[in-house]
């Protein structure tokens, strides 16, 4: 079913406008009296048949509400540095359609892009939109923190980072102290790596881990790190 989201409480009629009135009148081309599933960021699915379509707006009429089954039922969140807008909306897009509950973009000494041109308003629509893919009606977050290791990653049960000077040891494919019911955290460093200083900061607080054989792109190595902690956690 045809998904779209608004920024308002569901449960009741309304009148769809602006980009998703656009989307479902002009892209999809729904018509009158055909449902769609209408979400506003909480646990639900809210199915609705379109009753009117207007040049600016489309009438809908509620039906019910079913409780959403695609959000992800565990926590993992991918502490970025930050990287290319395109990187990172890739990055975003994937880690939110296999089920990542968040994306932190963090600043770091090899990093070639200034933290203050990030677009995290855009790369959270982003993310909202990839819900129309896979289903879920909670979209991954995405944040930016200024703070030190130690401060940022407080509240997380078991952290990891990507770490290419440990290839030959311990590989995020063999950790087992990973549970379902914990708040996890994986940290992928910028394309330049991380510094002595801020490998030996993320030692005091993270597990160091190899992702492989071979050196990942940034954002490849923050879809793989989640897959494999999310699949660890029965979520694929």
């Amino acid at each position: 079913m045809k998904r779209f989201f608004v920024e308002l409480a569901l449960g009741k009629d309304f009148e769809l406008t602006d980009a998703e009135h656009n989307h479902l009148a002009n892209v999809l081309r729904v018509k009158t009296g055909e449902h769609v599933t209408v979400c506003c960021g909480d646990a639900f699915d809210y199915r609705y048949e379109v009753t009117k379509i207007t040049k600016n707006a489309s009438s809908m009429r509620f039906i019910e509400r079913k409780e959403n089954f695609s959000n992800p039922k565990v926590w993992v969140s991918v502490f970025l540095a930050k990287i290319k807008f395109d990187n990172l909306a890739l990055a975003v897009t994937k880690l939110n359609e296999i089920g990542a509950s968040e994306v932190v973009i963090f600043n770091a000494a090899n990093c070639n892009v200034a933290l203050k041109s990030v677009n995290v308003e855009k790369l959270n629509i982003i993310a909202q939109q990839s819900c129309k893919q896979c289903g879920r009606s909670i979209p991954l977050k995405v944040r930016i923190t200024t703070d030190e290791p130690d401060v940022a990653l407080r509240g997380f049960d078991t952290v990891f980072f990507a770490d290419e000077l440990r290839e030959n040891e311990l590989a995020l494919l063999s950790v087992q102290e990973i549970s379902a019911t914990d708040k996890n955290a994986v940290i992928i460093g910028p394309e330049g790596g991380f510094t002595l200083n801020e490998r030996n900061k993320l030692l005091r607080v993270a597990k160091p881990v190899s992702l492989g054989r071979r050196i990942l792109r940034a954002e490849t190595a923050a879809i793989v790190s989640a897959a494999i902690l999310l699949s660890k956690m029965g979520e694929l």
